[in-house]
């Protein structure tokens, strides 16, 4: 620092922090108030000065939040009086500057105000720092008693507690604001999500109305690619809303196995395609030069799930040009891998001001967008929960008018050598014929009459036949009777539940055997599935499901019968 006439107070060792706590209650540079006008007063007539000042001091100034006797807004920090408070974290008094070598050539005291006198009470936090005084001055020489002096700092207290209510009024009202945001948010999330689940009933309704009305076939497939379109959208909101909910919980569930990346992404760029062709949009994958697969093992399933979400945001806010989703590889090792799959669009851009809150839960970028293009406002928050806690990276880059493009960042552990053969199976899924095992003996146990129906036209298209009860107790009488190779076990239904049935039939004693059960649920939750194989059930299967996936249960069972069926 440069050769000064007067002294300079060195820097607090916290100085840092106490800038930032000072900066936090938000007072400098604020209009001025009446309750500390009030203060200052006091302190003037307690000590008998002519100038009173309520002083803040930040990296370069000192602010006067309340002065009488000055004109002046503020002066530099380093011929402040206050400064040596602040760094002494004490009441500072000086009698007669003149008389005093750290004040004697500061320009306060040789200039305008001419001060002589000073007395500054430290304005100290809660939490111990001091940001500034309460400080009184003359232009005489003046002596203060201790009975002032302890006013003054009791004055001094009452300045902080008011600094300290106005910060936490902020708070309130800041947090009530954001409180009313979010009840606001919420609301209109109910909204669009009682628009978003009456858009696919209405068309299921309706499909199945008009499927009853003409005998057609070609009107019939129509009908019912319809049907299934708004089925599988159905499901989708639904699945959204549960596993936001297990996410919010930590609850969320995931099952990590053998893929291979490219084949998901070929699989899932046949159905969004047609989507896209549909709206009149070209759709266009790309993938890394020279690699027929990436085998790697984690959630296929979640991976798809953040893939349909970018995708369906895309076709959403996309009226025309088209969809590229590409595949990079970034590195690899001996042991894992990383890609980056990215969904690039030719929409409406996103506003830069609304960038920051795209990844929070019931946000949409605005209203108006939700009423023209539909959604929940949860995909995205879904999204950025998975990659989270899976320790992957997503993240938005738009240009309104333009378009987006959306960012999925992975390092995925590579497919073991000896799960080979399993990934090739998954590329080339057959169709499912068990008609060879047409003798299993197959009981369903299921209280809903259509659900008893799908699963018997299911079973049939597999090859196999059934025998149909409606709740456990009918099961356990008809396995009483005759013999059961598999039975696939409703869990929520009257009378006894799917989970007692189980646990009567493994622990019932006999020479009679028991049967291979699968657990057909609803539910579907990492609780459930423990609940059930606690029970005894052998395996499990979640509603909805479609043929592959009953035919993959019964392909699993027919690996392990008749070794594993107790006796």
């Amino acid at each position: 620092m440069e050769n000064l006439p007067y002294s300079v107070a060195p820097l607090p060792k916290n100085e840092d922090e106490r800038v930032h706590a000072l900066k936090r209650y938000r007072i400098l540079d604020t209009l001025p108030e009446e309750k500390y006008d009030g203060i200052i007063k006091a302190a003037s007539l307690i000590c008998g000065t002519p100038i009173a000042l309520v002083s803040l001091i930040d990296s370069e100034r000192q602010w006067f939040k309340a002065r009488m006797g000055l004109n002046v807004k503020e002066t530099p920090r380093q011929i402040s009086f206050c400064q040596f408070a602040v760094y002494e974290n004490k009441v500072l008094v000086v009698e007669d500057a003149l008389n005093d070598d750290r004040f004697r050539e500061n320009p306060l005291v040789l200039n305008e105000p001419n001060i002589r006198f000073y007395a500054g009470a430290p304005l100290r936090t809660p939490d111990g720092y001091v940001l500034g005084t309460l400080c009184v001055l003359d232009t005489q020489p003046k002596k203060i008693s201790e009975v002032e002096i302890q006013a003054l700092e009791a004055l001094a207290n009452s300045v902080v507690s008011f600094m300290e209510l106005d910060a936490k009024s902020q708070s309130l009202i800041q947090l009530q604001a954001v409180a009313l945001e979010l009840q606001k948010a919420k609301e209109q999330f109910f909204i669009n999500m009682n628009h978003e689940l009456r858009t696919p009933v209405h068309g299921i309704l309706g499909m199945v109305d008009l499927l009853h009305q003409t005998e057609d076939p070609e009107l019939h497939k129509e009908y019912l690619n319809s049907l299934t379109e708004s089925s599988e959208h159905l499901i989708r909101l639904i699945n959204d809303v549960i596993d936001f909910s297990k996410a919010e919980s930590g609850s969320l569930h995931f099952s990590f196995k053998e893929f291979d990346m490219i084949s998901l992404l070929e699989r899932y760029a046949e159905e969004a395609s047609d989507k896209a062709f549909k709206k009149g949009l070209a759709f266009k994958t790309i993938f890394p030069p020279a690699r027929e697969s990436i085998d790697v093992k984690s959630d296929s399933i979640r991976i798809r799930q953040i893939l349909s979400n970018l995708v369906s945001n895309a076709l959403k806010f996309t009226e025309k040009g088209g969809i590229t989703v590409e595949l990079e590889l970034r590195s690899e090792s001996e042991i894992d891998i990383t890609v980056s799959l990215s969904v690039k669009d030719t929409g409406i851009g996103i506003e830069t001001n609304r960038m920051a809150a795209l990844f929070e839960a019931f946000s949409q970028t605005d209203i108006s967008t939700s009423r023209k293009y539909g959604g929940t406002g949860l995909g995205l928050s879904l999204c950025k929960r998975i990659c989270k806690a899976l320790d992957w990276n997503i993240f938005a880059e738009s240009e309104l008018g333009r378009g987006s493009r959306f960012v999925l960042e992975m390092t995925l552990p590579k497919a073991d050598l000896s799960e080979k053969i399993k990934i090739a199976e998954s590329k080339n899924r057959s169709n499912f014929d068990f008609s060879e095992h047409r003798e299993l003996k197959v009981l369903v146990a299921e209280d809903n009459p259509v659900n008893q129906k799908l699963i018997q036209k299911m079973l049939e298209k597999l090859g196999l036949q059934c025998t149909i009860v409606s709740n456990g107790i009918d099961a356990l009488a008809y396995w009483e009777e005759k013999d059961v190779d598999l039975l696939l076990l409703d869990i929520q239904m009257p009378e006894l539940s799917g989970l007692e049935t189980a646990r009567i039939l493994k622990k019932k004693p006999g020479t009679k055997k028991v049967p291979w059960i699968i657990a057909v649920t609803a539910h579907d939750s990492p609780e459930d599935r423990k609940a059930c194989a606690e029970a005894g059930m052998d395996d499990y299967l979640g509603k909805p499901f479609r043929l592959e996936d009953l035919g993959e249960k019964i392909r699993e069972f027919l690996k392990n019968f008749p070794s594993t069926i107790a006796s």
